[in-house]
């Protein structure tokens, strides 16, 4: 599978690259915004995202959404500062952005990747621009069919950029675990040989953890300081001990997947050796006597010979005396 780096961070590496989602969870506060990065950051988190659209350029006039979606705006002049802000606390700082000039805008302060959200995945001319740059995208999946897909990596492929990262997602909030359909997870890799994540809007942590387990590369989670907090996304959002323990977890599975290959590990050799049987004798064998499966026991420790060689010492005769309770070995033996 392909390897994207991000930063110092490799997607397709044994660590999941784990993005708090902040979003417009700083409710149009700078002091805000610096705290959730700063609690981001001591959670263990790789990466904050936020969102940088304009209502003007993202609803049409006089919808019910605008008026709020207008409060939750990332003004131009924050970008860079949060940026800054986050360089200094040694997390990556990224966006998605909803529209072509804060694209350019965040190009222009070096941002590490790009995040074009599920809603955005049939918008052309943003995709393009985004590819241009030349930097990894995260592509959301949500609301997506396989030929939409299909067609976005065409866009971004076309303009010779290969660093894509599909994400996929359940554009619901928050996500009902019936819902979640995280095999999609499989199906994605499968089919676009390409590194896959999730953007959750589940509840808990119990998704994001089943979905490393089953492979995924990257893990978006939205955070909040409090989900007290008013706001649409601060409701189904992670608080930061939450977030923490979700980290926590997920490095605990990327443990726990090993590497795949069915060997005993070096922890088991000790009890390798105590819980398998060996062949010992059940009476004194004389030299010379038949070896008979009656004079046999199969006993813990492993000594001499395992019950599964039995085959090739049956029937034969001792070239020496075997005492009650002791290993049999080959050498004993006279086929």
């Amino acid at each position: 599978m392909k390897k994207i780096r991000i930063g110092d961070c490799t997607i397709g590496s044994k660590k999941t690259f784990v993005i708090a989602e902040i979003g417009s969870n700083h409710d149009g506060s700078m002091r805000q915004a610096k705290a959730l990065i700063a609690a981001a950051r001591d959670s263990g988190s790789d990466a904050v995202k936020f969102q940088s659209f304009k209502a003007e350029n993202l609803v049409v006039p006089g919808h019910a959404a605008f008026k709020k979606l207008r409060q939750l705006e990332l003004p131009l002049s924050w970008h860079r500062e949060l940026k800054r802000y986050a360089d200094r606390q040694r997390i990556l700082f990224f966006s998605t952005a909803f529209d072509e000039e804060r694209a350019l805008l965040l190009n222009s302060i070096g941002v590490p990747a790009f995040k074009i959200s599920s809603g955005d995945l049939t918008f052309k001319p943003l995709i393009q621009r985004i590819a241009r740059f030349k930097k990894p995208i995260l592509l959301s999946t949500g609301m997506a069919t396989i030929p939409e897909i299909e067609a976005a990596i065409r866009l971004i492929t076309a303009l010779k950029n290969d660093r894509i990262v599909l994400l996929h997602c359940v554009s619901n909030y928050p996500t009902e675990f019936k819902d979640a359909n995280l095999k999609a997870l499989m199906t994605l890799r499968r089919r676009f040989h390409l590194p896959v994540g999730l953007s959750d809007h589940s509840l808990g942590i119990s998704v994001p953890l089943a979905a490393v387990s089953l492979g995924a590369a990257v893990i978006e989670k939205h955070f909040t300081l409090s989900r007290k907090l008013t706001g649409p996304d601060h409701g189904f959002a992670l608080e930061p001990d939450e977030l923490k323990e979700m980290i926590a977890r997920i490095r605990a599975i990327e443990q726990a997947l090993g590497d795949g290959k069915k060997i005993p590990r070096r922890s088991e050799i000790p009890e390798r050796k105590w819980a398998r049987r060996g062949i010992y004798a059940q009476e004194v064998i004389s030299k010379g006597s038949v070896i008979t499966k009656d004079r046999l026991a199969f006993l813990r420790p492993f000594h001499g010979l395992s019950p599964s060689a039995i085959d090739s010492i049956l029937g034969g005769r001792t070239k020496v005396t075997i005492k009650k309770g002791m290993p049999v070995t080959i050498s004993q033996i006279q086929k």
